[in-house]
C-alpha cells in the first residue's frame, strides 16, 4: 500500500461524513471506500467519524424488543462463518493489483476484467450499474493517451489506481479521487507519458464529447451507459 503523503486530492469532509452514516449511494461509497484504503489521512478521519457516530447512537433512547427479535438475531449472528478481520490495504486473498473492496467485482484481478477498446489509447470494462442509474467501471488509458474533450451532464468520481493523469485542474496520481460536475466543460484528462494508468470511474450520466468528429459517438456513450 503506498503511503497518503503523494496523495493530494480526497473526499470532502460532508462526503466521508454520509461515508461514516453509510448514507452514500453505492457507487459513491465504493470509490471512497477504495481511496481510504490507499490513504492514511482519510482512514484516520473516518475512525473519528466513526467514533463520534457512535458516541452519538450511544445516546438515542432504548427500545425493549421481544425474546423472539433477540433468539432470531441471535440465531442468524450464529449461522454466519467465522472470517478473519482483513488488515488495512489489499487483501494477501485477493487479486494484489485489486483494492479490497473491488475484488467482489473484479475477483481475476485487472487482467481477467473484459475489456472494450474505446479509441486506439482508451479500454474500459463495466463492473456494474447502481440504482440511481450511475454505470461503474475501470478505464484504462496507454501512456500519453488523451480522452477526448467532453462536458458532464451529471457527476463523475474518478480514482485513480495505477499510474496517473492530468487535466487543466491538476495532476492526478494514484489514490486520488476526483469529482467532477456540469460546471465542468471540455474536461480532457491525459495520462502521463511513463506508465500506463488505470482509474475506477463512477458517472452518474453518460458524456457528451465536444470535439467535430467525437460528437458523432455521442448515441453510442449514451446507450452504453444506460445498458444493463
Amino acid at each position: 500500500m503506498m503511503s497518503s503523503n503523494m496523495i493530494k486530492y480526497h473526499p470532502h469532509a460532508d462526503r466521508l461524513t454520509a461515508f461514516s452514516a453509510g448514507s452514500l449511494p453505492f457507487n459513491q461509497a465504493l470509490c471512497i471506500s477504495a481511496h481510504v484504503q490507499h490513504c492514511a489521512q482519510c482512514r484516520q478521519d473516518l475512525k473519528r467519524l466513526n467514533h463520534v457516530g457512535s458516541e452519538l447512537f450511544s445516546e438515542l433512547p432504548t427500545s425493549s424488543v421481544s425474546d423472539t427479535l433477540k433468539e432470531r438475531v441471535m440465531a442468524q449472528l450464529d449461522s454466519q462463518p467465522e472470517t478473519e478481520a482483513p488488515d488495512s490495504g489489499i487483501s494477501k486473498s485477493g487479486p494484489s493489483d485489486v483494492p479490497r473492496c473491488l475484488q467482489p467485482l473484479i475477483p481475476n484481478g485487472l487482467e481477467g476484467l473484459p475489456w472494450k477498446r474505446l479509441s486506439p489509447s482508451i479500454y474500459a470494462a463495466k463492473l456494474c450499474n447502481d440504482v440511481d442509474g450511475s454505470k461503474v467501471e475501470m478505464l484504462r488509458i496507454k501512456p500519453g493517451g488523451q480522452v477526448a474533450p467532453h462536458n458532464h451532464t451529471g457527476e463523475e468520481v474518478t480514482l485513480v489506481l495505477q499510474g496517473s493523469f492530468s487535466d487543466n485542474s491538476g495532476v492526478y496520481n494514484k489514490g486520488d479521487i476526483i469529482y467532477r460536475n456540469k460546471e465542468d466543460k471540455h474536461h480532457q484528462p491525459i495520462a502521463s507519458q511513463d506508465a500506463e494508468c488505470i482509474c475506477l470511474t463512477s458517472v452518474q450520466a453518460p458524456i457528451q464529447f465536444t470535439g467535430f468528429f467525437a460528437r458523432l459517438f455521442n448515441p453510442f456513450i449514451r446507450r452504453s451507459h444506460y445498458a444493463s
